[in-house]
């Protein structure tokens, strides 16, 4: 009974462990560079990426002198070299390509983009690259909100995204606070996918000089 009871349990924490949401926050502003937050956060434990936590200062005593002492060299024993696989630049890019469209499957219902803040302002030393860069900037804003709120699930409000020109200023300026979440079980679900195709991909047959050699020599064969 007692076993049951721990098995329950067991299985209680981890049912509770993956409801909790992965989530990556981004927070910047142009004009304070150094205080730039980025912070992975699962349930209710955070994880700073930048800035990182500071390096405590190591206590320094008295050097003591260490008596060297005599080094055994030992005789190197002629390792046999393994051959590694190689793989073309066309192959890397296919593994990537399929991987990239099966997690975009995957990852659409459940991945979630919640936009807090976004404030651009934008300006030049001109009125006409001030304009310029205004209707470049709202156009390709536009096309990317349309293409993860296509694609994912984006919350924001409606005064969340900004983007002004300020033909007074020279220099642009920008705000940022996003935070990119999805649950434990899905981030779980996206590797174990991830690293099944990394490991068909790897362990693949390689095609050997041998298969060639014999091919041409029946393609010679076959002419004669």
């Amino acid at each position: 009974m007692v076993a049951l009871y721990i098995i329950a349990g067991i299985i209680a924490f981890f049912a509770v462990l993956l409801s909790f949401n992965a989530s990556v926050r981004v927070i910047f502003d142009s004009s304070a560079k150094d205080d730039m937050n980025i912070y992975a956060k699962i349930g209710p434990y955070k994880i700073y990426i930048s800035p990182g936590k500071p390096e405590k200062e190591k206590k320094t005593g008295k050097i003591r002198e260490k008596k060297e002492k005599p080094v055994k060299v030992k005789e190197e024993k002629p390792k046999k070299e393994k051959e590694e696989k190689k793989y073309s630049i066309p192959e890397i890019f296919d593994f990537v390509k399929e991987i990239g469209t099966v997690l975009l499957k995957k990852s659409k219902k459940h991945f979630k983009v919640r936009i807090y803040k976004i404030n651009v302002i934008l300006a030049s030393e001109e009125a006409e690259k001030t304009a310029l860069l205004y209707g470049a900037a709202v156009q390709a804003a536009y096309y990317l909100y349309e293409f993860l709120n296509y694609n994912f699930k984006i919350r924001s409000k409606p005064d969340s995204i900004k983007i002004i020109p300020d033909f007074a200023k020279t220099k642009t300026s920008f705000e940022i606070n996003i935070k990119f979440y999805m649950k434990l079980s899905h981030v779980l679900g996206l590797a174990v996918v991830s690293a099944m195709k990394f490991v068909k991909f790897w362990f693949r047959p390689e095609k050997t000089g041998k298969n060639e050699t014999n091919e041409t020599i029946e393609t010679i064969k076959t002419k004669i």
